[in-house]
């Protein structure tokens, strides 16, 4: 086995290349630390998440954010213990504290899924520095007795853990363009709290990375004396930094920050999924949108979905899962006319690299049309929609779908699929790639397929992200390589 790839900078490790079993786009287990509250009721924590909305609403050059707890917050807000260092070392990068005193994990999925990451287009920060969790081992309710939280002294390492990269995960995905720095936790005085501490570091020591995107930095050894107990120089309590502790994690981080910002920009390629209600999806377990992002981002590629819309069910139901980038051009119940005529339109704000066409499910549900007249004018709206895209960026690469069986459809749907493989560009084509998948192979509409059996099941829509994924890999460009070329 390859040695994992160290590399020592001025009093931490990052570490990247590491052969783990865990990928850091792996889907994480649920778990209080990983579950979302509905909303946050407490007024302290309603009140801070709607600070940071606002500053981040306004943000013009901010290229530098930091998220987290009170140990972040205390940078520049409240007692303010490292303001003077926050304004020697990062005023240039015009930052923003997305610091909130005693908050954990759950919380901080609400704020970022809700608002604290909607950066206007084109202002989305360059590095994102992120330290939560600690307060999962100490928090049980809200300040003000709100809320209450299966978590505390017993909640388990791993929890945490996986909290801290869903968090991670959800910067990726909402700030495409952001490298994250993935902050290990900080030591503490109690020993005991310590050592579970250094439990969720290990976990997330082991992830395997692409540190170009993301960086996982532990600043231990800055903090601590040579015996592993805290130097207290360094604590006003045990738990939040000094002065010269907010000077050591400046130190610590510096140089990742340093390399971020003058690193070329990230480059991801846009993805648009095109289609009607199997793209849009009922919810998050049976879209296949949701699985297609976890596969395309493990195999190495760098993405951003991108559309008009977020949710389910016709743009009403919000994502109950984070662990996807949402954005998309699915639009329920709505056929190929509509969507072929509508292209040109949609294609106005968002301009994909890749574009997926998944068409005709909706119509050979709704129509009566004989089967040769219905899959005839399916195959002309994807032609008209192949054509819309070209029109927006000729280099534009395109997938589109065969239709998957349906009980009763097997007619029309047969004859769709074969009208469809013309599509697909001739190898002495000058036009940029059209591939035609098969979600027929392998699709079974008696497990595939739920009670309206015109929609997927979890396992139909895992077949149907796998079926994409082999067949949008090669449009990706190599994995691995997130920089601007």
């Amino acid at each position: 086995m390859t040695s994992p790839s160290i590399l020592s900078l001025t009093g931490f490790f990052l570490i990247s290349g590491l052969h783990a079993a865990e990928s850091f786009w792996d889907e994480i287990p649920p778990s209080p630390s990983t579950t979302r509250p509905a909303a946050v009721l407490d007024d302290y924590w309603n009140s801070e998440f709607l600070r940071v909305n606002r500053e981040v609403a306004a943000a013009q050059d901010t290229r530098l954010v930091f998220f987290g707890d009170s140990i972040t917050w205390s940078w520049s807000l409240g007692p303010a213990t490292g303001r003077e260092v926050w304004k020697d070392q990062f005023a240039a990068f015009n930052p923003v504290n997305m610091g909130n005193s005693g908050d954990i994990a759950p919380v901080m999925l609400h704020r970022v899924t809700r608002g604290n990451l909607d950066f206007a287009k084109g202002r989305h920060p360059k590095v994102a520095v992120l330290l939560c969790g600690i307060n999962n081992f100490i928090v049980k309710q809200s300040a003000g007795g709100k809320e209450q939280w299966a978590l505390g002294a017993d909640c388990p390492p791993e929890d945490i853990a996986h909290g801290q990269r869903a968090i991670a995960q959800v910067f990726r995905r909402r700030l495409p363009q952001t490298r994250v720095i993935l902050m290990a936790l900080l030591p503490v005085a109690d020993r005991a709290k310590w050592e579970k501490c250094q439990r969720v570091n290990a976990i997330n020591a082991r992830l395997a990375l692409d540190s170009k995107e993301v960086a996982y930095l532990n600043l231990q050894d800055l903090l601590l004396q040579p015996d592993g107990t805290i130097n207290k120089s360094m604590f006003t309590d045990g738990i939040h930094l000094s002065e010269e502790g907010y000077q050591a994690w400046a130190k610590g981080i510096g140089p990742v920050v340093g390399e971020f910002m003058k690193a070329p920009p990230l480059a991801p390629v846009k993805i648009m999924l095109i289609g009607g209600s199997v793209t849009e999806g009922a919810d998050s377990g049976t879209s296949y949108r949701r699985y297609l992002d976890g596969m395309l981002r493990k195999s190495g590629h760098l993405i951003d979905f991108v559309g008009s819309r977020r949710k389910h069910g016709d743009d009403k139901t919000e994502p109950e899962s984070y662990q996807f980038d949402p954005d998309h051009e699915g639009h329920w119940g709505k056929d190929s006319t509509w969507i072929a005529d509508n292209m040109p339109r949609l294609l106005e704000r968002h301009v994909p690299d890749v574009a997926v066409i998944q068409l005709g499910a909706d119509d050979i549900v709704a129509s009566q049309a004989a089967a040769e007249p219905l899959a005839d004018g399916i195959a002309r709206n994807v032609q008209r929609v192949i054509e819309s895209l070209r029109a927006s960026n000729p280099k534009v690469k395109i997938v589109v779908s065969r239709a998957f069986p349906m009980k009763g459809k097997e007619e029309v749907i047969d004859l769709l699929n074969k009208k469809l493989l013309p599509l697909a560009s001739p190898p002495s084509s000058t036009l940029q790639t059209v591939m035609v998948a098969g979600l027929d192979r392998g699709f079974d509409p008696d497990r595939d397929l739920g009670k309206d059996a015109s929609l997927p099941t979890a396992g139909g829509a895992m077949k149907i992200a796998a079926t994409l994924s082999e067949a949008m890999r090669p449009l990706l460009g190599p994995p691995g390589n997130p920089s601007a070329k």
